[in-house]
Formats: structure tokens, C-alpha cells, sequence
């Protein structure tokens, strides 16, 4: 491909020969033009002296002798057009039809012609003129060597030439300076951006051109560039933001997001869905999820994906897989907007179906728990119903156990009320406390309860201050001390301790009692759940302690653990947001 500057040479070089194919044949019209009025007027001046002979062989005689004749060949015709006189000619009474300039001087008084002389065999010009001398009419035929006039025609077409070659060298050298004049901001402009259209930046660079080239049309063409620039540079920032923003939204769900192109190619994909699928998310991309190790949930997934981009319509299905114990996820497939591909999102139920299997449990536990004293009560109201006569002792022992029922149905009544109290807590409740001092009021009330138990509180800190709920946490640390009092064996030795953590403080309550086994730790906090069922049963227990005991700390922002040991007793440990944890909360 040409360049600009070889471009203008070359339309300079074409305009140059279109001027001179158009100028040559006027320089030749030009050339027999003035040669014309050349011959006129030396045929004037021969006529001026012609007129001053007293007769025609005057007249005659200075032809043939005078200066002005000498070197001016000329015929001298009557006004009929015969020759009179030839100054070349052996014949003189001789008439040529071709002496057509004498003809046209013979009806307009001047004739003009250019023939073959038929005496030198080659091209002459005529004029021929008109006069009247002696009362008679004259016409003088002055000539012009034609081959003088065809030199003084090239003369000028080279001369001519000449100088539009060296204008249009001119020309070229003061476009080649004016173009490289004009090139150089271009040129800076294009070694600006040239890193960015080869792909080393990814971004323009800006363009600053040199003092020189400062103040221009080019220099408000750079700044119009470095203000484009700088407009899609931010655009690109702004996309690029939302872009990330977008991706940290997805990222953050709790549910898996899968989209692809229209050839079901991975797009994007959420660190959620990789770990649904087992798969790095970088292994996944520009692969379809059929590329993927063969699982039932890729498998659905691709199918979902195919059925949006075929059909272009939302669908939804459920599915199970039990390969790291039960999961339960609903698909939901839809395509995107202007067919663009397709997307499915991995929604995890498996809570929201432990909570229905959760209700379910409660509900099958606490209608037994409820059904056991009511059957109890049920039945030793049939016997004192059925039998009248019962003795004073019998009636006594009858009527201790229909109490001790009732005890532990109230109980278990109070403690489904205290469930449900603490997940409607309100936040009002909350108030600033001590945490020492709350372990001391739960000591005195399980001691006033069981004088023989000993507990001791043990604790470096003068004060735990932390925002609760004094009453629940107190309800929270007495049903610990209770059970510890409750799975011991002769006068239960309990110890409290209170330190410091990372989160706020830990309260500690150590037992010697039964302990726990390793099967029952996982359970100890679930609803209805009870290590030793007779025991429990025994002291009126429904296996709701520790789960209010969980429930409570939960709600406070802590959590409970629980270290145990079958002979050697337990330790729970509750661990609380300190007083500013909280508020920041």
C-alpha cells in the first residue's frame, strides 16, 4: 500500500501531465497565433513601402532590390489574384490554386494559410494583404519557413516542460517538508499508542507532543484523544468495579451460580457451585459441565443448562445425593436475557429439611414426653376410680406419684415455654452485666436448693462485663450446675471458672460426676435427648436442659462447648462477646 507522501508525488506527477497534454496544443495555437500577427504586421511595414513607388515597375523594382525584400520572401498579386511579381519564383505570371491566403485577402482583405511551397517542397505560413496603390488594388503574399516555426513551437514546449518539472520538483520538496512538518505530531501521536495496539498496555497511554508541536490543530487532536482516553478509561473502571462487584455479590450468596454461553461453555461460576461440583473454578471455566468427572449433579446440571438454551424456558427440580451423607438441592435453570446462554443456581435445602425433620422429632418427642405422665396420671386416676376401698397407705403412694407426674409435666411444659421465649428474644432485654457476679447468684440458688454440694468459683479477673440477658444467662448456668448436681454420685463437687478470651470470656463448670460417652457428646444438645433416661426420668428431666442451655448462648453471639469423660465428668464451657464485642454486634 502506497504511502501518503508517495500519494501526493504522484497526484502532483498526473495533474503535471494532464496541464501539459492540455497546454501543448495551445502553446501551437499561441505560437501560429502571434506568428500570424507577425506576418501581418511585416506585411504592413513592406506595404508602407511599397506605397511610396510612383508606379507598379517601381514598385516592382524595389522588390527586387530594396533592403526590406531581401530577406523577406513576397509575391506580389493584382486585385484578381494574378501574380504580378515572385521573388523565388522562374515563372512569374504562374497562379497556385493552393494560395488560398490570396483568395481569403481578395473577400476580407487578409488571408492567412500554411501549404507545401510547390518551389522548396516544404511547409511555409502565408499572409496575405490587401492595399491600394496608383488607383489600383494590390495583394502582398509575405512567407514564413515553416520549419522555423515548428523549432520555435518545441522551443517553447521544452522551455515549457522545464519548467513545470522543476515546479513540480518545487512542489514535491515543499510538500515533503510540509507533510513531514505536519506528519511529526501524527507520528508522535501513533509511537504513543503504538505499545497499546501491539498488546504490551493495556491501557492508552497519554499523549504528550513537543513544545514545537504545542498550540496546534494536532495538539487539540491529542487532547481530544487523552479526553477520550481518559473517558473510557474510566468507563472501563466503572465496568470493571460493577464487574467485581457483581462477582463478590455471587460470591457471597449461599447458593451455587453457574452460567454459560450459548454453547453451554462455562462462563462463570461461584466458588459455592465449584464446591457443590468438587472442581476448581478455574478448571471449570470454557468447559462444559459435561467435560467435568462424571457426578449426578453435573450431569443434571448440563441437562438443565441444554433444556434452557433449547427451550428457552425456567425449570426446576430437586435433587438428593448421599454421597458425603445427605444433601438436598433444588436446580433452578433459566435463560439469559437476549439468548445470550443460559444459567442455574444450586440452591442447598439440606437445612431447611433437617428443620422439617427437626419439627418432625419435636413434635414425635414431645407428644411422647407429654403422652408418658398423662398416660401415668391417666392410670392411677382409673385405679383410685376403679378401686374405692384402697387403703390409706396405697391411696398415699397414688397420689405421690400422680404429683411427682404432674411436677414433671409442668416441667417439661415450662421448659417448651422457655424454648419458645428465647427464639422471640427482643434485643431490649439485653443490658449491660457482670459475669462473676452472675455466677455468684446461680451458686447461691443451687446451693440454697442443695446445701451438701460444694461449688467453687475460680477467677483472676475483678470484673466480666457483657451485655445479656441476665435472666436467661442465669437459667442457662443453673440448668449446668443443676445437671452437674443431677449426674453425680454422693455430694457433687462442681467448680466454676471465669477467663479470659479472644471473643470476650469463658465460663467454665467442671463436674466429677458420671460423664459422658463419646456416642453422646455429638447429641448432648439436642431437644429430647438424654444420656441416662432413667436417671433423667428419676429427677423429672425432658432432655430440653442443654438445648435451652445452647439456645440461650446462641442468641447472646457465643457458643457452648463440652469435654467429657465416662467416670471423670464433664466440662461445659460457655464462652460470651465481652462488653464492647457485644456492642459492636
Amino acid at each position: 500500500m502506497l504511502g501518503f507522501r508517495k500519494k501526493i508525488f504522484l497526484t502532483d506527477l498526473v495533474l503535471l501531465i494532464v496541464f501539459i497534454s492540455a497546454l501543448f496544443p495551445l502553446i501551437g495555437l499561441t505560437v501560429n497565433h502571434i506568428m500570424r500577427i507577425s506576418l501581418a504586421n511585416r506585411g504592413k511595414v513592406l506595404i508602407a513601402t511599397l506605397k511610396d513607388a510612383p508606379n507598379q515597375d517601381a514598385m516592382l523594382e524595389m522588390m527586387r532590390s530594396h533592403s526590406e525584400f531581401v530577406f523577406q520572401p513576397a509575391s506580389l498579386f493584382d486585385g484578381n489574384g494574378n501574380v504580378i511579381y515572385r521573388s523565388f519564383a522562374t515563372e512569374q505570371n504562374q497562379f497556385y490554386e493552393s494560395e488560398n491566403e490570396v483568395r481569403e485577402a481578395i473577400e476580407t482583405g487578409h488571408g492567412f494559410d500554411e501549404h507545401i511551397s510547390p518551389f522548396f517542397h516544404q511547409k511555409y505560413y502565408y499572409s496575405a494583404l490587401k492595399f491600394s496603390a496608383h488607383n489600383q488594388s494590390y495583394i502582398l503574399d509575405v512567407n514564413f519557413r515553416g520549419s522555423e516555426i515548428d523549432q520555435i513551437k518545441l522551443y517553447f514546449k521544452m522551455g515549457i516542460l522545464i519548467v513545470c518539472i522543476l515546479l513540480l520538483l518545487v512542489k514535491s520538496s515543499l510538500d515533503i517538508v510540509i507533510i513531514r512538518y505536519f506528519m511529526l505530531p501524527v507520528q508522535q501521536i501513533v509511537n504513543a499508542i503504538r505499545p497499546y495496539r501491539e498488546g504490551k498496555e493495556e491501557l492508552l497511554p497519554r499523549i504528550v507532543l513537543t513544545k514545537a508541536m504545542q498550540g496546534g490543530e494536532f495538539s487539540k487532536l491529542a487532547s481530544t484523544i487523552n479526553s477520550l482516553t481518559e473517558r473510557i478509561q474510566k468507563q472501563i473502571e466503572n465496568l470493571t468495579r460493577q464487574r467485581e462487584e457483581t462477582e463478590e455479590i455471587l460470591e457471597s450468596i449461599g447458593e451455587g451460580i453457574i452460567a454459560t454461553d450459548t454453547s453451554a461453555n462455562v462462563t462463570f461460576i461461584n466458588r459455592k457451585a465449584a464446591e457443590m461440583l468438587d472442581e476448581s473454578p478455574n478448571d471449570i471455566l470454557k468447559k462444559t459441565l459435561a467435560d467435568l468427572k462424571s457426578s449426578d449433579l453435573s450431569k443434571k446440571c448440563h441437562e438443565l443448562i441444554l433444556y434452557a438454551l433449547q427451550t428457552s424456558e425456567s425449570s426446576i427440580q430437586t435433587l438428593t445425593l448421599r454421597e458425603k451423607g445427605p444433601l438436598y438441592l433444588d436446580l433452578i435453570s433459566a435463560p439469559l436475557a437476549h439468548q445470550n446462554g443460559a444459567l442455574v443456581v444450586l440452591q442447598d435445602k439440606t437445612s431447611d429439611y433437617k428443620i422439617v425433620e427437626l419439627g418432625k422429632d419435636f413434635i414425635a418427642n414431645a407428644s411422647h414426653e407429654l403422652r408418658t405422665p398423662i398416660t401415668i396420671i391417666r392410670g392411677f386416676a382409673e385405679t383410685l376410680q376403679d378401686l374405692p376401698e384402697l387403703s390409706q397407705e396405697m391411696l398415699h403412694q397414688i397420689t405421690e406419684k400422680i404429683v411427682r407426674t404432674c411436677m414433671r409435666l409442668d416441667t417439661l411444659v415450662r421448659s417448651l415455654l422457655t424454648l419458645s421465649d428465647i427464639e422471640n428474644l427482643s434485643h431490649d432485654r439485653f443490658k449491660p452485666t457482670d459475669l462473676i457476679l452472675l455466677a455468684e447468684n446461680c451458686r447461691h440458688h443451687v446451693l440454697t436448693a442443695n446445701p451438701s454440694v460444694k461449688i467453687q468459683i475460680q477467677s483472676d479477673l475483678d470484673s466480666a462485663p457483657i451485655i445479656a440477658d441476665a435472666d436467661l444467662l442465669e437459667l442457662a448456668i443453673i440448668n449446668l450446675l443443676e445437671n452437674g448436681v443431677k449426674y453425680s454420685t454422693g455430694p457433687a463437687q462442681i467448680e466454676i471458672q471465669i477467663e479470659k478470651s479472644d471473643q470476650g470470656f469463658r465460663l467454665i463448670i467442671k463436674d466429677q460426676g458420671i460423664g459422658i460417652s463419646k456416642k453422646d457428646l455429638p447429641h448432648v444438645f439436642d431437644r429430647f435427648y438424654t444420656v441416662d433416661k432413667a436417671r433423667s426420668r428419676k429427677s423429672g428431666g425432658a432432655g430440653l436442659g442443654l438445648s435451652i442451655v445452647k439456645t440461650i448462648i446462641e442468641k447472646h453471639k457465643g457458643k457452648v462447648l463440652v469435654a467429657s469423660e465416662v467416670g471423670k465428668g464433664s466440662a461445659f464451657s460457655l464462652i460470651t462477646p465481652s462488653n464492647r464485642n457485644s456492642s459492636s454486634t
